[in-house]
């Protein structure tokens, strides 16, 4: 019964993620954007121009992803100038098919080759790609063709006006919902960060999963970054609820941040601690503090004010009881740093906590609160340019290029999609077309992906739509239940796309059957047919014209990824060697690494979903990606400790700081020039910082001996070891990375 109840409260938050969440919000838009032009123009009996404008609706509100408020309007407006423009040309083009032939050709490598500018560039060319698509079956007069695509456009026009008059309303709700889901994912993360307080860890499994999880927290990190930081009135900060999402976000990223300093050496703990049961007691607190996180995203989606854990307080305390009590009995000189390590997991802890108290305050969005943020950074350096250049296109002209491959594959799939459905002569051969542009993607993984989920949601689709037509005869419950499709097709469009599917197949099936009353069974065998042409054209076209395989790019982001790390650990020991260190200078450094390390870590999953011949030297490109998680898990953890480089800066950090470096920078010169070029760095080095902590430990060791707990010596052994282990682990990681790289022979 209790794993009922877990399993009921799981499907209850997961449910209120979804339905708080921005995916819903666009759905619902999107599905009121386009049924009501169908809905009006049936009244009037006009629903064939119903049809017209739903699909120049639809064309539009694919475009208009989350961002800032300017560019979901660029998006849209050069959406309706594409959108009637290529329903013109396609019309025109329709009487003559070699002319048709040539225009799917060379809009299938146009409207693909703008995804060089970004998501929103590439909606933009997939919207041309859409209404061409959707636009080759009638043909019609001159006269019939220019209604049709003003139509079309004035269709796009009416989800524009709706879309800007919601995002007048309520200004802010966007940005809301889209850092609540942040935060929720910053939630997971801390989860799964618990999992290494587990009696039995599994080390591979939890770094596998918090790369992955990595990797969604800054995809979501950095649309909020845009949504807040290119959005002017909020940078201005000229309105109370601006500055107190900015403050939710830069407060959010600072716990992100503060997680990964929780970073100790697990195995020693586990082998020294396991059996106080501490650690377990350390992680069932941690997982309170992550649903505390979780509920805090909840709420911003919700708009409402969080409620916080009130007994987490309590429990560090009791936690924090039993840790002194195990000291006083147990401690000695063999388990000395095991204690010294939980004692500052326990600070983290504290600290964890202090910050996400302050960010349920946030939520109450209280004017005094919002007052007391001043701007004193320079957002423009956090959020990368969105210009269109010509030159970023031209450059891409290449079969170096991977979206260029991507374009050619695109524009004779679509050649041969077209081809054949005239050749095998059946309905809707449309959907040849349209299922080859949805499961083409630039990458491979992605491209199977999205093949295997196209024909097992188009397959459960059409059982679902057949039975819901066989059974329900009112006209009125099977728009309701239309409508409920188009929800779920366009909310999971982009998060679950083999529901987007099922529900897109059950709406389409319905659709039909009011469009054309009759045998459903048709429309049917004929969407299946033509998905699983499209399916298998795009499955060919994937190898006859293949990808940049991730093998051949990984070495870049890797090398990216190793100059990164060594530049944010550059920047971090500034203060433990007496030097200044700008909070600007800090956060962008930062930033730069996790974000290449987030690419690095994406980029290795999708190579691990393409075929075996083209994953050389997996496993260690994995120990790589993982040695790389960590090291920016210990240089965040050093972060943590600036607070303590006044009392305890010296030169003594210099040599094991350059030492770092140097095998940092040797690691990334092996990928740069092969490993027979460069002379290895020397891993023999005695740090001075060392004897400095061997003086200190035979000091603590003998005032133990005496039973002398509470000393000078413990205080300044405490910190200055915490600080000098950070360190070693560096530098350890460091020498690593230098043998791994080594161990690829890149020639």
């Amino acid at each position: 019964m209790p794993y009922f109840w877990a399993w009921m409260i799981d499907y209850i938050k997961a449910f209120k993620k979804f339905s708080s969440s921005y995916y819903l919000y666009e759905g619902v838009r999107l599905t009121a954007g386009v049924m009501t032009p169908v809905l009006i123009a049936n009244y009037f009996d006009q629903l064939q121009t119903g049809v017209a404008m739903a699909l120049g609706a639809l064309c539009v509100g694919l475009t208009d992803n989350a961002g800032p408020i300017h560019h979901r309007i660029n998006g849209m407006t050069a959406a309706i100038i594409l959108v009637f423009l290529t329903s013109v040309i396609t019309g025109i083009s329709l009487s003559v098919p070699g002319l048709l032939a040539l225009l799917i050709a060379t809009a299938g490598f146009l409207f693909s080759m703008v995804g060089v500018y970004g998501l929103r560039a590439n909606a933009v060319g997939g919207a041309g790609l859409l209404v061409m698509v959707l636009s080759i079956d009638e043909r019609a007069s001159l006269e019939e063709i220019l209604r049709n695509g003003l139509f079309i456009s004035a269709g796009g026009i009416w989800y524009m006006i709706l879309s800007l008059t919601l995002y007048r309303l309520r200004p802010y709700k966007l940005v809301q919902q889209a850092l609540g889901d942040a935060l929720i994912s910053t939630a997971e993360y801390f989860r799964m960060r618990a999992g290494f307080y587990e009696t039995e860890v599994d080390y591979t499994r939890t770094y596998n999963l918090l790369m992955e999880q990595q990797v969604q927290v800054h995809n979501k990190q950095s649309l909020v970054r845009e949504m807040l930081f290119k959005t002017r009135a909020i940078v201005k900060e000229s309105t109370h609820t601006g500055r107190i999402l900015t403050m939710v976000f830069l407060d959010s990223v600072d716990l992100l941040e503060r997680i990964m300093t929780s970073q100790q050496d697990y195995r020693v703990l586990h082998e020294q601690l396991d059996e106080s049961g501490l650690l377990q007691n350390a992680r069932d607190l941690i997982l309170r503090l992550a649903n505390d996180t979780e509920e805090i995203g909840l709420a911003l989606q919700e708009g409402r004010r969080s409620r916080p854990d009130t007994g987490i307080t309590e429990a560090i305390q009791s936690l924090r009881q039993q840790f002194q009590e195990r000291r006083e009995k147990v401690m000695n000189e063999t388990n000395l740093e095991a204690f010294i390590s939980l004692r500052h997991i326990l600070d983290s802890i504290q600290d964890l906590h202090g910050r996400i108290t302050t960010l349920h305050r946030y939520t109450s969005f209280d004017k005094q609160v919002g007052d007391t943020f001043s701007r004193q950074v320079d957002y423009n350096k956090f959020v990368s340019p969105s210009d269109f250049n010509l030159k970023l296109f031209i450059t891409n002209l290449s079969i170096d290029s991977n979206i260029f491959r991507h374009t050619i594959r695109v524009s004779l799939s679509l050649l041969a999609g077209f081809f054949l459905s005239r050749l095998l002569n059946v309905g809707h051969g449309y959907w040849i077309l349209l299922t080859i542009i949805v499961i083409l993607k630039p990458a491979y993984s992605l491209t199977k992906q999205r093949n295997i989920e196209r024909l097992s949601g188009t397959f459960i689709g059409a059982v679902a739509g057949a039975l819901i037509l066989y059974f329900i005869k009112d006209d009125r419950v099977l728009v309701g239940l239309m409508i409920m499709g188009m929800i779920i097709a366009y909310s999971l469009i982009r998060v679950q796309y083999l529901l987007c599917v099922i529900g897109m197949t059950v709406y389409i099936l319905i659709a039909f059957h009011f469009l054309k009353p009759g045998d459903f069974t048709e429309v049917l065998r004929d969407r299946l047919l033509d998905t699983l042409a499209g399916s298998a054209i795009a499955f060919i076209a994937t190898f006859a014209i293949p990808p940049k395989w991730e093998q051949e790019q990984i070495m870049d982001l890797l090398k990216n990824t190793i100059r990164a790390n060594a530049t944010y650990f550059r920047f971090i020991t500034r203060p433990f060697l007496g030097e200044t260190l700008s909070n600007t200078e800090y956060k962008l450094h930062r930033k730069e690494a996790l974000v290449s390390l987030a690419n690095l870590s994406d980029a290795f999953q999708r190579m691990l979903n393409e075929p075996r011949r083209y994953q050389k030297k997996a496993q260690v490109l994995h120990q790589l990606v993982v040695s790389n998680h960590v090291l920016a898990s210990h240089i965040a953890t050093l972060s943590s400790y600036r607070k303590l480089a006044e009392a305890y800066k010296s030169e003594n950090f210099r040599p094991i700081i350059n030492a770092s470096l140097l095998h940092m920078d040797t690691a990334a010169q092996y990928l740069d020039e092969g490993k027979g070029k460069i002379t290895p760095a020397d891993n023999e080095a005695n740090f001075v910082i060392r004897e400095e902590l061997k003086l200190l430990l035979e000091q603590r060791s003998r005032e133990l001996a005496s039973g002398a707990l509470e000393t000078n010596t413990r205080q300044r052994l405490s910190d200055l070891k915490t600080i000098a282990d950070q360190f070693e682990y560096i530098n350890l990681l460091s020498i690593e990375l230098e043998k791994l790289t080594a161990k690829l022979d890149i020639d």
